[in-house]
């Protein structure tokens, strides 16, 4: 794995690398793979398939790891490794490792109870990723039951 390092000049950059390399850990699909870290202030992440680019915004402290991760998801999403979709995205992202937990998703649609109780809730949400992941070659609407157990875990919380 070749990683590009942002063209920063300032202690940001140096966190952003170290946080980049923490993540691509736990993506052994991109090893071998040339992966450009840069900076961007449109958006939290920005994954760009064509070049294997993944942009982060340094302001406020730097992206959380679930930003790197669904970042890095994306560039799975451009080899075939992860199905194309931003839910999708969240859903192999949040299963994957617990170091990408630290915020609630943004795109899966999680009751208001579990998200404001993200981090008592998280690892039975990424539990639940899990386990749709592993049901999606024989239940072809696994995004559908995902969708079902969260709501059902918001009603246990009280929703």
């Amino acid at each position: 794995m070749h990683v590009t390092r942002p063209a920063l000049k300032h202690r940001r950059s140096l966190e952003l690398t170290e946080r980049v390399d923490r993540a691509l850990q736990y993506f052994p699909e991109l090893h071998g793979s040339k992966v450009t870290v840069g900076v961007t202030r449109s958006a939290d992440g920005i994954a760009v398939f064509e070049d294997m680019t993944v942009r982060f915004d340094v302001r406020r402290g730097g992206p959380t790891y679930y930003t790197i991760g669904h970042e890095l998801t994306h560039l799975l999403q451009a080899l075939q490794a992860v199905p194309m979709g931003e839910v999708q995205c969240d859903i192999w992202t949040l299963a994957r490792a617990r170091l990408f937990l630290d915020e609630a998703p943004c795109y899966l649609p999680l009751p208001e109870t579990v998200r404001r109780d993200w981090r008592r809730q998280r690892g039975k949400v990424a539990y639940l990723c899990a386990r749709a992941i592993s049901e999606r070659p024989l239940r072809r609407q696994y995004i559908r039951w995902l969708k079902q157990q969260l709501a059902q875990l918001g009603e246990d919380l009280g929703e």
